[in-house]
């Protein structure tokens, strides 16, 4: 059941999510693009981390684990740092387009 939780938002990131489109009227063409790229990518990510999580309960034996297992385990750990990575880097984009737009619209300071 979390496979499928976890594929099925992934396959909404990647084709159904505006979120990073709505941004465009705010950043540059060239940031939204690569906003809009990595949190597609990311998407895919999730889709393949469900894949991976499904066959590492159902595909090898944890009981018996064999180089298969570690392959699939260490799959799924690599995947979730690069969706961590990827988060971070978004993340990062938006704190720039924060910064951006504060110093655009300085804050009236008057008490």
């Amino acid at each position: 059941m979390f496979s499928l939780f976890v594929a099925a938002c992934g396959w909404y990131y990647m084709f159904y999510s505006r979120a990073a489109s709505r941004l465009s009227g705010m950043e540059g063409a060239n940031i939204n693009s690569v906003r809009i790229w990595l949190r597609r990518i990311n998407g895919l990510l999730m889709f393949a981390l469900a894949i991976c999580f499904f066959s590492g309960f159902f595909a090898v034996d944890l009981d018996h684990p064999t180089k298969m297992t570690a392959i699939v385990w260490l799959a799924v750990c690599g995947l979730i740092l690069a969706l961590l990575a990827l988060g971070l880097v978004d993340l990062r984009l938006t704190w720039r387009l924060r910064n951006s737009q504060r110093a655009q619209s300085p804050i009236d300071k008057r008490s």
